[in-house]
Order: C-alpha cells, then structure tokens, then sequence
C-alpha cells in the first residue's frame, strides 16, 4: 500500500501487485503470532460492529500500464475509524514504540533481526533467503540482511576455548593415554600369543584368526 497522486494533485492510498512473484506464498506462522492474529481479528470485528463499520474497503488499485481502478478489499489492519492504515503513519508508530524502548529502529529492521536470528540458529542461507521471500538463493540476505548479533561474539569465544583451552588440552592429553594403553593391550607378547586382554574383545580376536586363552 503506498500514496497515489492524482493528475489533480490529490493523493489517496492505493494498492498494487507484490513487488515479485517469490513475494506471493502462503507463510507458515509460529502459534503465537496465529493466535495474536485471530484475537486481532475478534476485536476488529467487535468494534465494526459497535461503530457500524463496513467490513470491506474499496481502494485504488495502481498496477504500470493499466488505468488505476478500484477493488474491494477485507483489510487484516485499520485504524479506528475503520479506514486504511497509512503506510507512513505505521512507521512513524512503530519508531515512537521502539524510542520508547530505548531504540532506533523501524519497520524494516524486523526483517534483518529474522534473518540475522534465523543465521545464528544455524539455518541455511536458502531457508532464510525462502522466509524472506528472496528468490536468488541467499545471495541478498547474505550480504545485507544477516548481522551479527550480540551474543554471538561470546558464544563463539566459549567454541575456541572448547577447542584450544585448558580443558580441551587436558581431555586430549587423557584421550591420547587411553589410545596408548589401549594398543600396548592388544599387541602380542614375545611368546607370540596375544595379551591376556584379547580374550576380553572377542569381535577382535576372532578377526585375527586368534584363540582366546
């Protein structure tokens, strides 16, 4: 939905086809935004009946090339007064929400904060690019849309001290001792018969054509 300027001058609000055909698909919503939605949808209709409210809306439908026209249209948003959402008016709601909350954000970071979320929880570039409606792959969301996040700066400092600190050292230098005792107890003694521990791993004994003692 955006501004429509008559020839005249005047401007209403007008509605036209998605900006591509990826952006037209049926989204799967988690349960809370669902169940947000349709206690949404029995205030809306509450209020349309106590203010004797149309439940549809005719707008302007804008495509290029085509003589503007009106459709009929059953709005998921109104405003009070039972009229269209100025896209503008939105944006400006939403930044007073998020200044009040002590940041600087509008509409469209939403969708960065998805995809940076979407990344950390290790989801593939494709997955991301197909819940931002992108048709290149990831290729986008990539380069623009996927940040990084607060908190992943110390998760990752906990995976390099997982892999390279103390602890790590101190389990491979316990990991390394076990293999060695582990092949001291299978090897041979000079006699030639295997080690009194072979009996004990009879898959392997077997395997080696030798009998247990």
């Amino acid at each position: 939905m955006s501004e429509f300027a008559h020839p005249t001058g005047r401007k209403e609000l007008a509605v036209g086809p998605l900006k591509s055909t990826a952006s037209n698909a049926i989204l799967t919503l988690p349960p809370f935004a669902v169940q947000a939605l349709r206690r949404h949808r029995r205030q809306q209709h509450r209020l349309r009946l106590a203010l004797g409210q149309t439940p549809t809306l005719w707008l302007l439908w804008v495509e290029p090339g085509q003589p503007p026209h009106p459709i009929e249209l059953d709005l998921v948003f109104r405003t009070e007064r039972g009229t269209p959402i100025n896209p503008n008016h939105a944006s400006r709601a939403f930044a007073h929400l998020a200044a009040s909350a002590g940041l600087d954000a509008h509409p469209h970071l939403l969708r960065h904060a998805l995809a940076s979320a979407m990344a950390a929880n290790k989801e593939p570039a494709s997955i991301i690019a197909a819940q931002l409606r992108h048709a290149d792959g990831g290729a986008l969301a990539q380069q623009v849309y996927i940040h990084q996040l607060p908190q992943t700066a110390p998760r990752l400092a906990g995976v390099i001290e997982g892999l390279f600190g103390p602890e790590a050292h101190a389990g491979r230098a316990v990991s390394a001792g076990r293999r060695a005792e582990g092949k001291s107890a299978l090897e041979p003694d000079l006699t030639g018969r295997p080690a009194t521990a072979l009996p004990l791993v009879r898959g392997y004994v077997a395997g080696t054509g030798f009998e247990p003692v």
